[in-house]
């Protein structure tokens, strides 16, 4: 799915996906300095960055959704055979953009604050350095693009499956603690509380394999007690609550959880909702408690 090309020169990227390539320095026959390279491509280059890596607070939810995605690779071939790239990666409601640089020698990632216009123009410049000074890139082979600006949001601005950042992020906007928590070979967690309550969000069912990206979100607190579950109240909960279940593991603990299915496409606004049901349930129980 294609747009205007001018339409890059806008703040920001009205239209997603988008997937656009081609040349973006041609070769000449003799070396040029830095300064010449930046200046055969300084226009293209901004506009292509700015639609990359800006993400207008203005435009929150209009333009940009939480669930896009953005990155841009410049590259080029110093021998046949070689291919030497630098890559940027960006995310809304990110600390800024991930750089990352791949050739002989001189593979390294950072992460580059972009917060205006003026940042990008700082990051073109930087991008041409990098390439030039320590990639080795003097215009006398064609330097390549290739932007993309995707979306994991189904259309209709759905989440058919989600990841941990993206629902991190999500829980933040809504007023939640949201520390993501990592485990090697595991889905992630993500550590949250309501009041003093603290719950865990785990997910369930990645696909497709190796994404990251889950279609159901399990949500669960534990309640512990000196001397056990006090008689009745499990019980009580069941009856009294229909958006989650309360159980007692084999710690003797209590237990209460909900499941939200993605599968078929979940808003923000629906999940926003779910959440909201999972506090006013989890608060019923602490004040009962109490």
């Amino acid at each position: 799915m294609g747009a205007p090309k001018d339409r890059l020169t806008q703040d920001g990227a009205p239209w997603r996906p988008f997937e656009d390539s081609g040349t973006l320095v041609k070769p000449l026959r003799t070396a040029r300095n830095p300064g010449a390279i930046y200046a055969a491509c300084e226009r293209r280059l901004l506009a292509h960055l700015k639609a990359a890596c800006l993400w207008p607070e203005r435009e929150r939810d209009k333009t940009w959704h939480i669930g896009d995605y953005s990155f841009y690779i410049l590259e080029f071939s110093p021998a046949r055979g070689t291919e030497v790239y630098a890559q940027f990666w960006s995310e809304p409601d990110e600390a800024g953009v991930i750089v990352a640089t791949r050739g002989k020698a001189h593979n390294f990632k950072k992460t580059v604050g972009t917060g205006t216009a003026k940042d990008v123009r700082t990051l073109a410049r930087e991008a041409v350095g990098l390439l030039c000074d320590v990639l080795g890139y003097d215009g006398r082979v064609p330097l390549t693009f290739r932007l993309h600006l995707g979306t994991r949001l189904r259309p209709g601005l759905a989440f058919d499956s989600i990841c941990a950042s993206d629902l991190a992020k999500l829980m933040r906007r809504w007023g939640l603690v949201a520390e993501i928590e990592e485990h090697a070979g595991k889905p992630d967690v993500i550590r949250s509380a309501i009041d003093r309550q603290p719950f865990l969000v785990g997910f369930v069912g990645e696909r497709p394999a190796g994404s990251n990206e889950y279609g159901m979100i399990g949500l669960r607190a534990f309640f512990r007690f000196e001397g056990g579950v006090p008689d009745g109240l499990v019980s009580a909960i069941n009856q009294n609550t229909v958006a989650a279940k309360a159980s007692v593991d084999e710690e003797g603990d209590m237990i209460v959880q909900t499941a939200i299915v993605l599968h078929g496409g979940v808003t923000a606004e629906n999940l926003e909702m779910s959440f909201g049901i999972w506090k006013q349930t989890i608060e019923e129980i602490v004040r009962g408690l109490h």
